[in-house]
This record gives structure tokens, C-alpha cells and sequence, in this order.
């Protein structure tokens, strides 16, 4: 045996059981590490709502959706970009009697202008700041059926009713983490491990409530009125429900008032 083994470059070597066992204690020092962070963070838990969502025929109708055609009270309803004089892309519509959670009457829709020629008014506007000229997001009543009009948009996007809501525990991202006086030394290899088992993270992608995903930042706006930091109503991700990609990857965020329901503001950052 010894021969062969020789012949053709067999390893009898034992094993690195001293390599084993150290990454065995190496992954439960991290998993009793992230229980403790999870113990830690725990006050600062949302929960979040996910979308589902089902391709439909566009209607001028009342239900939650992203894209196709919104609700609108009369014919010229349907919001006009300042810069080109076409009327804005319908992103999100909600139907807020239709909520999994803080439910009350009427609509918020947020609508966005994805002209670019002959104007680009995302960069013309500044659409990535709060209060731009070419987003509108509102909180309107529902009335009479809605009125039908033909938009003045090259495409309108496809319709995707929301026909549900996913629960899922968010936590604030580290860049809160000051704001909200949680003081945590974090290693490398424990955010890596986090991260991996998906354990107190922030949700990217779409949804409703919970903490924002930043990309560039802590980036609240402020009630224009009172001042007071406005909160997360809903985050759109690019290219997730609706076909528009905010800037490189980026994420947008639909902000609302504490002081004023009405107050509504629309803003994204990239990578």
C-alpha cells in the first residue's frame, strides 16, 4: 500500500482538526455575538409590508397598484410636469382603507416625470430632492368614479395591483444608529455575519413603513410648515415594481408629516 500511495501522491496526512474545531467555536462566538445585537436592537423593530403584486388591465380606479392609470377626481386632475408640459408617470397609488395597518380614508399617489426629451426633467427639476416641481405625491379624497382622460406621456407604465401585504421585521440601518442613541461596537466579521444570516437588517427593495434603506445617508426632509422630521411612509427600490431606475441602482423614499398627514414628500439617492 505504502507503494502505491507514494506512486501516485496519495495524502495520509490527518485532517486539520485543530482548523475545524476553531471555526466551529469562530461561528458560535458569532451567533451568541448576533443574538446579543439582536437582544440590543430590539426596541428600535418595525415591521414592514411587502407588496404582492398582479399584473391587471389599467383602470382609472381606486385600488393600490404601481403604475398604469390613477384615480383622478376630474379630467385635469392628472398631475402636468412644469418643465415639459406632459403629464407625470403614475409610480404609486394606495388606497389607504386598504392598508394592513393605519388605515383611513382616501388615496396617496405619487407621480413622477420620466420625460427626457426634449427635457430632461428629472435633472432640470432635481426630482432626487424633496418638494421638486416634477413629483407629485398627495393625499387626496376618493368621490365620484373616476374621470377618464387620455395622458400626454410616450408610455404609460404597466399596471400592478397590490393584492397583499408580506410582514416582515426592519431594523434601522447603521446610519441611524446615533440619532436613535443605540451604541453598538460592531466587528467586521459580525456585520458580515449579519448580513449573511439576514439578522437585524434593514429591507431593501419595496415597501410599506418600516425604517428606510439609505444609500447616501440619514436624509429626512422636514415638514415645510412645522419643521418636525418627516417619517417613512413607503420605499420604492429601482426596477422592482415599476421599470424606472433611480439614477445608479438608487432607492427612493415617500415621506410623510408626523404633524400634517397631507405633507408628503418624495426623494432618492444612488450608489
Amino acid at each position: 500500500m505504502g507503494f502505491f500511495s507514494n506512486l501516485f501522491g496519495k495524502n495520509n496526512e490527518p485532517k486539520d482538526d485543530h482548523k475545524e474545531r476553531k471555526n466551529v467555536v469562530d461561528s458560535k462566538k458569532l451567533a451568541a455575538e448576533a443574538q446579543d445585537f439582536l437582544t440590543k436592537i430590539e426596541k428600535h423593530k418595525r415591521v414592514a409590508y411587502i407588496p404582492n403584486t398582479e399584473v391587471v388591465d389599467r383602470s382609472f380606479s381606486t385600488t393600490s397598484k404601481f403604475g398604469g392609470y390613477p384615480y383622478l377626481r376630474d379630467e385635469t386632475d392628472w398631475p402636468v410636469c412644469p418643465n415639459c408640459k406632459k403629464n407625470m408617470q403614475l409610480f404609486l397609488q394606495l388606497n389607504l382603507d386598504e392598508l394592513p395597518h393605519k388605515k383611513e380614508n382616501g388615496l396617496v399617489q405619487v407621480f413622477y416625470c420620466t420625460s427626457y426629451e426634449p427635457e430632461h426633467c428629472e435633472i432640470d427639476l432635481e426630482a432626487y430632492l424633496p418638494f421638486s416641481k416634477s413629483v407629485c405625491c398627495r393625499k387626496i379624497e376618493i368621490g365620484k368614479p373616476s374621470s377618464l382622460i387620455k395622458p400626454t406621456i410616450d408610455e404609460v407604465y404597466e399596471e400592478k395591483e397590490i393584492t397583499g401585504w408580506t410582514a416582515k421585521d426592519d431594523y434601522p440601518i447603521n446610519e441611524e444608529w446615533d440619532s436613535l442613541g443605540f451604541d453598538y461596537e460592531i466587528s467586521e466579521e459580525l456585520f458580515d455575519y449579519l448580513d449573511e444570516h439576514e439578522i437585524g437588517q434593514t429591507i431593501q427593495g419595496d415597501k410599506l413603513f418600516g425604517w428606510p434603506f439609505w444609500v447616501q445617508g440619514e436624509e429626512y426632509p422636514n415638514d415645510r410648515r412645522t419643521n418636525a422630521q418627516m417619517e417613512l411612509f413607503f420605499q420604492i427600490d429601482s426596477e422592482v415594481n415599476i421599470p424606472y431606475m433611480f439614477g445608479d441602482s438608487g432607492i427612493a423614499h415617500l415621506t410623510q408629516s408626523p404633524d400634517n398627514p397631507s405633507e408628503l414628500a418624495f426623494a432618492w439617492a444612488c450608489y
